[in-house]
């Protein structure tokens, strides 16, 4: 049996058939171990350069942690905009962040069979690129200052407080996210959105909370470095704060439908 002919006569192309979705999930997932080992690959030695230079002996603003968190943050939160603008963030979505793939779940855009296979992948490529930073500049990662470019919470801060406020930047960044994928005018501007709201939380937390709000970042750093008493914590307050957003979002998504 031929193709039809198209308008001017030529036979159409056979659409290719679509491959398994069990090989569409490892694809994907492959994608996400590499990209999240290029991001903690990033963070390591952006920390490395910049907080494992400090000498607050030397006063002045940029030899405080806050100041060098300034240069830190966009450095942090444009590199995902950057990962979510590229061909393969393109293909995933360029989650990185296990809060993210179940936010892209709950919003229905990312597959159910997906889910543990990207968060596996991205716990992993925590530790690939954590590792990789460590092989590349050396053991002053693992000194004091860098430790993996692991984070800890203010001495003065309470597991209540660090949980309230990792929760409370993820579902900011959650209900940006689904506005984002909703909206068709919206949605080129997300990936600069999401990248500010990483930046600002990173600047207005990052000496008090750690400021992560990806479970990610920390994970590997944490492990690696063996600074792991708060690691709980930063796995699972961002992910009730992505839960937390997608049940506003989609409740508010759904009474606006029955609305018009």
């Amino acid at each position: 049996m031929t193709d039809a002919p198209d308008r001017v006569g030529t036979p159409t192309a056979s659409r290719p058939a679509e491959p398994p979705a069990w090989r569409r999930t490892l694809h994907g997932a492959a994608l996400e171990l590499a990209l999240t080992t290029a991001m903690l690959f990033v963070v390591v030695t952006a920390t490395r350069w910049l907080m494992g230079t400090l000498h607050p002996a030397d006063g002045g603003w940029w030899n405080t942690p806050h100041g060098r968190l300034l240069v830190l943050a966009p450095i942090a939160g444009y590199t995902i905009t950057a990962i979510m603008l590229s061909p393969w963030g393109r293909r995933t979505g360029g989650h990185v962040n296990p809060a993210i793939t179940l936010a892209m779940w709950r919003y229905g855009r990312t597959p159910a069979r997906d889910v543990l296979p990207f968060v596996a992948a991205q716990l992993l490529g925590s530790v690939l690129g954590t590792l990789a930073g460590r092989l590349v500049w050396g053991g002053v990662v693992a000194g004091p200052g860098v430790d993996y470019a692991a984070v800890r919470p203010a001495a003065d801060w309470s597991w209540a407080a660090v949980a309230t406020v990792e929760a409370a930047t993820m579902f900011g960044i959650v209900v940006v996210a689904g506005i984002g994928v909703s909206s068709r005018r919206l949605g080129p501007f997300t990936p600069w959105a999401v990248g500010t709201l990483i930046a600002a939380q990173i600047i207005a937390f990052g000496t008090l909370s750690g400021g992560v709000a990806n479970p990610v970042r920390q994970f590997g750093p944490a492990v690696l470095a063996g600074d792991t008493p708060f690691l709980a914590l930063y796995l699972l307050a961002p992910l009730l704060g992505a839960l937390a957003a997608t049940a506003v979002v989609n409740r508010l998504t759904r009474t606006r439908r029955a609305d018009r």
